[in-house]
C-alpha cells in the first residue's frame, strides 16, 4: 500500500460521508452530523488540549499552528482563535475542498493538499504547535514514522507537538494480521469484500518504538498517556513532544 491508496480511500470518504469519516460516532453515519454540532466538538477538543498543555507547564508561542490530517477542518477552525496563523494539511482533495468551504477565518486559516510522504511544503522551524488526532492511525507505519520525524523538523525550537497513535491491537489475531495490511494481498481482499467502498484501515506503532523515534530525532518527550480516541480494539497513546530550544 502506498500513499495513493490512502488518498483514494479518503477521497471516497470525502465524497460519501465526510463528517462521519472524520468523527465516526455511532448514529452519525449517512450524513446525520449537523455541521454546527460537528464543529462544536472541535472547539471542545482544542479547549481541552490547550488546558492539557497548560497542565504540563509548557509555555508555547501563539504565532503558527499546524493541524495534521485536518480533514474538513474540524480542529483547524477551532485552533484559529488561539493562534495568529493556522495551517491544515490533508491527503484528500475532497476533504480539503470541504474544509475551505467551511473556513470562517479567511487567510488566517489556510488549507493545503499534501499527497507526499513528507511535509516539504513547509520550511524548517515554522510552527509553535502541531496537533494530530485520529490521523496517523489510518496510514501504514512507514508513513506515520516519517511524519513524526517531520513534525520535529517543522517545529520551532521551543515548539510543542501533540499527536495520537495506537500502539497495537488488543486481540492477538488482529496483531498477527497487521503485517498483511500494507500489502497488495490485503488490498485484493478488501476489494473483494468491500468493492469500491472506502475502508478505515487501522495501524499502529508500539509505544517503545515511538519513544525511540522521538529520541532519535532530538525531541524531548514531555508526556505520554493512554488515549481512548482510537478504535476500542486498540491500545492507543497521546504523546506530547517538545523541540528543545537549543536544537539546531
Amino acid at each position: 500500500m502506498d500513499l495513493r491508496d490512502v488518498q483514494t480511500n479518503w477521497n471516497r470518504f470525502g465524497e460519501t460521508d465526510p463528517f462521519w469519516a472524520v468523527l465516526a460516532w455511532p448514529g452519525m453515519e449517512d450524513g446525520r452530523w449537523d455541521p454546527d454540532a460537528f464543529f462544536a466538538t472541535g472547539r471542545e477538543e482544542i479547549e481541552a488540549v490547550l488546558a492539557y498543555v497548560d497542565s504540563l507547564g509548557v509555555s508555547i508561542a501563539r504565532d503558527a499552528a499546524l493541524d495534521f490530517g485536518c480533514g474538513v477542518g474540524r480542529l483547524t477552525q477551532a485552533l484559529a482563535p488561539h493562534f495568529a496563523r493556522v495551517h491544515g494539511v490533508d491527503i484528500s482533495e475532497t476533504m480539503i475542498d470541504i474544509a475551505r468551504k467551511f473556513n470562517q477565518y479567511d487567510q488566517r486559516c489556510q488549507y493545503h493538499l499534501n499527497p507526499r510522504d513528507d511535509l516539504s511544503l513547509f520550511d524548517d522551524g515554522v510552527f509553535d504547535f502541531i496537533y494530530s488526532n485520529i490521523t496517523l492511525q489510518h496510514m501504514p507505519p512507514r508513513f506515520s514514522r516519517g511524519y513524526i520525524r517531520e513534525f520535529l523538523r517543522v517545529l520551532k525550537p521551543g515548539g510543542l507537538a501533540i499527536f495520537q497513535i495506537p500502539s497495537r491491537p488488543r486481540n492477538m489475531t488482529q496483531r498477527l494480521l497487521q503485517p498483511l495490511k500494507p500489502t497488495s494481498f490485503w488490498r485484493w481482499y478488501q476489494k473483494i469484500r468491500y468493492g469500491d467502498q472506502p475502508v478505515m484501515n487501522m495501524y499502529g506503532i508500539t509505544k517503545a518504538d515511538v519513544i525511540r523515534l522521538i529520541a532519535e530525532n532530538r525531541g524531548e518527550l514531555v508526556d505520554v498517556r493512554p488515549d481512548d480516541n482510537a478504535d476500542a480494539a486498540w491500545d492507543s497513546f497521546r504523546y506530547a513532544v517538545l523541540k528543545p530550544a537549543a536544537s539546531t
